[in-house]
């Protein structure tokens, strides 16, 4: 097959998993993949998957199973190397006492490293691009089997604490009242929302039936807001209690109310303590969680929905999932980039190899059959006693002949 189709393919095998892995398998496969004719269509292209894999690896199961393994080991030493060196990198930023942590995390993506050339070295001398392909197939069934491990093992549920550390959970409640135990317990202690730097904003609406409706947008000239031919002071905006933002009633026929619009949100964030109890003692650490971030603690994805006022505080949304197909759905996702790449590059690498194997073997054997100088002499003197041999008969042919002469 060309390089150029092989590497076509492989691009669109890595698009289908970021389009798949966009919401899943850390925040849940949408929707959509969970009908019944999805559902029925992804055990089919599963068995597909891995019946083409049991065919292109006939006769070699166990070398695809050893490297597959040996490829997963590679793969984690990458994920250790890029966790732990992150994590190193952030805290020898810090300086001071931070760096003993800095130097036992750098000592850890070393071991990842390690990981990364070793197993990585064996993989590649033990899977052909046959190979490489059979593990494709294979991801792909266990990106599936993850899938459904998540759809039949799946727990959703929604937790709103409030910013100040007052409450602690250690248990969420799904809709169905069903009340599953985290085996941690988490509180926010602070909550962060930064703005884009907007210009002021000041709409007016209008009410109808007891709903503000049909709102514009007024510009600011001169220290008053204007609408067409009306106009307001801008000094006339007070704040009210429960309500943080100026604004400015109307009366009227029609009641209209003026209001300064909040700024864009940019980012918000929640800073978080997650205790958990390991051998009889207490463990506490302290996680940042930000939007399409989660935190993972004890088989749970705690992931930051939005939030609301709620007095003087806010009440920040979470949901908490648990999801027990999610590794088996990432080392589907890595194992088919991993394999798609190396069936398509990792074959000429192998062509190369061989071809090289094979022009050592013709010029060992052309050397084996050329004979030495002793052989070729050997050879000369064979010849040279057939030619003498020859010429000795002939004389002896020549002097019958003579004979024959005679008598005549």
């Amino acid at each position: 097959m060309k390089t150029s189709l092989k590497a076509t393919l492989m691009l669109i095998g890595a698009v289908c998993v970021l389009l798949f892995a966009g919401g899943f398998p850390r925040l849940g496969a949408p929707d959509v993949y969970r009908g019944g004719a999805m559902l029925l269509l992804g055990v089919i292209g599963a068995m597909l998957s891995l019946w083409g894999a049991m065919r292109l690896a006939a006769g070699q199961v166990l070398r695809l199973i050893v490297g597959m393994v040996l490829a997963f080991l590679a793969l984690a030493g990458v994920a250790v190397l890029f966790r732990y060196g992150a994590g190193a990198v952030e805290l020898a930023q810090k300086g001071g006492a931070m760096w003993a942590g800095a130097v036992g995390m750098g000592c850890t993506a070393l071991t990842g490293l390690l990981f990364v050339a070793i197993f990585g070295y064996l993989a590649m001398r033990l899977l052909t691009p046959r190979l490489w392909l059979a593990m494709s197939h294979v991801s792909v069934f266990l990106v599936a089997l993850g899938a459904y491990l998540d759809f039949c093992g799946e727990v959703t549920a929604t937790l709103a604490l409030p910013s100040d550390a007052s409450v602690r959970a250690s248990s969420v409640q799904t809709e169905d009242g069903r009340e599953w135990p985290l085996g941690f317990s988490l509180a926010v202690k602070e909550f962060e929302v930064s703005f884009y730097d907007d210009v002021t904003r000041y709409e007016i609406a209008s009410a109808h039936n007891g709903r503000w409706e049909n709102p514009q947008e007024l510009s600011l000239r001169d220290g008053r807001l204007w609408l067409g031919d009306e106009s307001w002071p801008l000094s006339d905006l007070k704040t009210a209690p429960g309500i943080d933002r100026p604004f400015l009633m109307l009366p009227g026929e029609t009641p209209r109310l003026i209001m300064q619009m909040p700024p864009t949100v940019k980012e918000y964030r929640a800073l978080c303590e997650l205790q958990t109890d390991y051998k009889g003692m207490p463990e506490s650490r302290t996680e940042l969680l930000r939007v399409n971030e989660p935190i993972e603690c004890k088989g749970w994805l705690i992931s930051l929905m939005s939030y609301r006022p709620m007095g003087n505080k806010l009440l920040v949304i979470m949901q908490a999932r648990r999801a027990p197909g999610r590794i088996c759905a990432m080392s589907g996702m890595l194992g088919l980039l991993l394999s798609l790449a190396f069936w398509c590059w990792g074959g000429a690498a192998c062509r190369r190899t061989k071809l090289s194997a094979a022009a050592d073997n013709s010029s060992d054997s052309a050397a084996g059959n050329a004979p030495s100088a002793s052989q070729r002499a050997a050879q000369t003197g064979t010849r040279g006693s057939d030619d003498g041999t020859r010429a000795s008969g002939d004389d002896i042919r020549v002097s019958d002949d003579g004979k024959e002469d005679a008598q005549a």
